[in-house]
């Protein structure tokens, strides 16, 4: 592979410098080599030469040694506003790409793989990312990536061969307003062709005010040169004098010519080096670097000064430091380059934390976009892994969305504009898009139902003075609850033998090279819940313990199955059982998805006068089918697809164990499908259970448990709308109620000896109290649905 050029910046508006891996022949050649280190000027400046559009700005050297923006004593080239400070367009106080550019340009161009140093502070913003990510564009610089200065700190360590792995770097770094100072973790890790150690930034650096702040040292440096006097007019032309700059930084200062305002012309005869009062730290400042096992100290000073920054730091960490070289950053930045081209990690960051609030079974709550606890690998896209699930109710044409950021001051809340009012509830879905040091984070809203994405401007968006915490607290009002989803768990537990017979490890082992499968063996043990946990669990995940072999086992059994199913669909007169489908449903949603479209296809048909199916040659098998595509269904589609079609069957001629039981475990386990639902629809459904529960009364309810799943499902469609279903509220939600209390004044008032009366008591009427909390809005019960289906045991 060709060697790239490659470029490391150090753009910091006081001592600005570039480390490239070429060199500059006579001639204009190039060769490739050492690193070569550019420098700036001295707490620089970006001229504007020329008149008219475009403007022309110029960096680097050249605009060190220009008389632009001098002063009045330069004529027209002196004008103010033909020069502005690198600092000044690194903050945003003058917002200009095209200059900022130019100072890129100025110390080098043509790199291939570029870095740029950033400050680890809270004045690195979003907005200055994105402004110094725009300047590398505009600068034409190919593949430009930002990383944090205490990062490239550590990465110049790293390349020198004085790194460790699986130690603890403290990294102090001089800054504007003091010290930054970080820790970072020395990761071993593999790289392209090699392992290579790598730093991991788990938080933002702290920040330690001084009076050795560059800004400090600045202000200090101009009071010295000004001699005394006053920044004035007559004074503005020493302000601006080269021995400012080389004071602040330690470099020693030398006799200039300076042309005052009125085009005189001033000797200084600046002293030699800076004087400046000796500061200490506050007790504990450098506490959290106490049990880091090398302390690295990064400074653009030299002389007299960076002396006296080491000797202060020093004698506060009270342990030996390393100083870096000026231009660590600059070669770390190079080695960050470096490791880019050649497709190896550069260091790992956490991402500042985003939230949002969300209403679940608990009320209000957090949700947080983006986990704290993971470091990404810088480059990486990060998205987060569970959105955020929102619903907009019927009727609506916007979405309000609060949104919390980490390095914020204050909490924000946006209004969402979706267009005409829904006809229906609908789902939304809310994530965030980052890569670390690289601007602002996207923020996306998906309404699936609309086929649409928005994205949630946080600049647009309206500032809340409160504080995160009350603004929860302010929506939380007492909301109605809601019962937790149902999860079944898995374990190993089935997978094993034991004295009931071979557990599902051994049936694969007998089973996978065999001509005839005994799909009834497989079947019956994936629906066995040992311990009250199936083999799979019912989001379609297996035990973390599960061997390999077995792993692969399955998964050729489940392709013979899905092989054996589809045959069936197609064959003229295959009469052969559905076993091996019982098999597949069974898996839950790790079932393969052309199984749902099959069991659709199949409800779907019975609409027909003449109903013919190979899965249903007796009616009993229906409630294979319903029951399957309740437990299996695991997209939106699906589930839209089953609502559509039970719901559109009169409730009068659904099933206890078909229709009614179907919508039970799909409303019970899925964390979309009550979300799908309308208010029609939610009526309709609410009308089956009132049936349902008076069908039961003076019976010995063997028909009767799929009436209060049914219901406990129904009410998560407060995710939806959140006063749903309150009785005293609602009128559905009262006669639900009063349905529940007919139910237990039934079991309280007869004196039945019927065993099967009798267990039917004690299996439901815990249940039916903690529904009646529900139906309050008072539940206390958040496991509620999976006592109901542990009453099965």
């Amino acid at each position: 592979m060709k060697k790239a050029k490659l470029c490391g910046y150090d753009l910091n508006g006081w001592r600005d410098l570039a480390a490239r891996n070429w060199s500059i022949l006579p001639g204009e050649g190039e060769r490739l080599g050492p690193a070569q280190i550019g420098q700036g000027g001295l707490a620089g400046a970006v001229v504007r030469i020329g008149e008219g559009k475009p403007e022309i700005w110029v960096g680097g050297k050249q605009a060190d040694l220009a008389p632009h923006g001098l002063g009045g004593g330069w004529g027209e080239v002196g004008a103010p506003e033909r020069k502005i400070s690198i600092r000044a367009l690194i903050e945003g106080h003058a917002e200009n790409p095209s200059a900022l550019s130019s100072a890129i340009v100025g110390l080098a161009s043509g790199a291939r793989f570029s870095v740029m140093s950033i400050d680890d502070a809270p004045s690195t913003t979003e907005a200055m990312q994105e402004r110094m990510l725009a300047a590398m564009v505009t600068s034409r610089l190919s593949n430009p990536m930002l990383v944090w200065r205490s990062v490239l700190a550590a990465l110049y360590y790293i390349a020198e061969g004085h790194a460790r792995p699986d130690t603890t770097l403290g990294i102090i770094n001089h800054s504007q307003d003091g010290f930054s100072v970080q820790r970072l973790r020395i990761l071993q890790q593999d790289g392209r062709n090699a392992s290579l150690l790598a730093p991991e930034r788990r938080f933002a650096a702290q920040q330690v005010g001084s009076e050795y702040g560059y800004e400090s040292l600045l202000k200090t440096a101009r009071e010295t040169v000004l001699g005394g006097e006053t920044f004035n007019q007559r004074t503005a032309h020493r302000a601006q004098a080269n021995a400012v700059a080389r004071l602040l930084l330690g470099e020693e200062a030398k006799p200039e010519i300076l042309r005052t305002l009125n085009g005189d012309w001033d000797i200084l005869e600046p002293p030699s080096e800076l004087d400046f009062p000796l500061g200490e730290f506050e007790p504990g400042d450098l506490a959290d670097l106490g049990d880091c096992d090398e302390i690295l100290l990064e400074s653009l000073t030299t002389g007299t000064v960076r002396k006296r920054v080491e000797a202060l730091v020093s004698e506060a960490a009270d342990k030996e430091i390393c100083a870096l070289p000026v231009d660590a950053v600059a070669r770390g930045a190079l080695e960050a380059a470096t490791r880019i081209s050649g497709g190896d990690p550069v260091y790992f960051d956490f991402l500042p934390n985003i939230s949002t609030i969300v209403f679940s079974n608990d009320g209000a709550q957090n949700y947080d976009l983006v986990d704290g606890k993971e470091t990404l690998e810088a480059g990486r896209y990060f998205r987060s892994k569970e959105p955020a699930r929102l619903g907009i109710p019927a009727g609506q044409s916007s979405i309000s969305v609060y949104l919390n950021k980490e390095a914020e001051e204050h909490p924000r809340k946006v209004v969402v504009d979706i267009g005409a009012p829904l006809p229906s509830p609908s789902p939304v879905s809310l994530w965030v898009e980052q890569k670390p040091a690289a601007g602002r984070a996207r923020i996306l809203l998906e309404a699936s139902d609309l086929g649409r994405q928005f994205v949630v401007d946080w600049e647009a968006a309206e500032e809340v003075p409160e504080d995160w915490d009350t603004i929860i607290d302010s929506l939380e009002n007492v909301p109605p609850t809601i019962p937790a989803r149902l999860i079944l768990s898995n374990g190993m537990h089935a997978w094993e033998d034991g004295k009931h017979g071979p557990g599902l490890s051994s049936l694969l082992a007998m089973n996978v090279d065999q001509s005839i499968v005994d799909w009834d063996d497989l079947a019956a043990k994936l629906a066995s819940r040992p311990f009250k946990q199936y083999c799979i669990s019912s989001d379609g995940e297996l035990p973390t313990t599960v061997d390999p072999s077995d792993i692969s086992r399955l998964e050729k059994l489940t392709k013979r199955a899905l092989e054996d199913t589809i045959r069936r669909t197609v064959a003229v007169d295959d009469r052969r059982n559905n076993s091996a489908l019982k098999f597949l449903t069974w898996q839950f949603k790790k079932c393969p998805e052309k199984i749902s479209e099959l069991l659709l296809e199949c409800v779907s048909a019975r609409s027909l006068p003449l109903f013919k199916h190979p899965f249903v040659t007796h009616p009993s098998h229906l409630v294979l089918v319903y029951q399957g595509l309740g437990r299996i269904s695991s997209d939106t589609a699906t589930e839209e697809r089953i609502l559509r079609s039970i719901l559109e069957t009169p409730i009068n001629t659904w099933n206890w164990r078909i229709e009614a039981a179907c919508l039970a475990l799909l409303l019970s386990r899925s964390e979309t499908a009550p979300l799908l639902l309308t208010q029609e629809q939610v009526q309709l459904i609410a009308k089956r259970i009132l049936f349902e529960f008076k069908d039961n009364l003076n019976s010995d309810y063997t028909k009767f448990f799929y009436a209060p799943f049914l219901l406990a499902g129904l009410l998560r469609f407060r995710l939806c709308d959140p006063q749903a279903l309150v009785e005293g509220r609602d009128e559905m939600g009262s006669r639900l109620a009063s349905a529940v209390q007919r139910t237990l004044g039934d079991f309280n008032r007869r004196k039945s000896q019927s065993p099967r009366f009798k267990k039917a008591v004690t299996r439901y009427q815990p249940i039916l109290l903690d529904l009646a909390k529900e139906l309050q809005g008072q539940g206390t019960n958040p496991d509620l649905l999976l006592d109901i289906y542990n009453t099965t045991d």
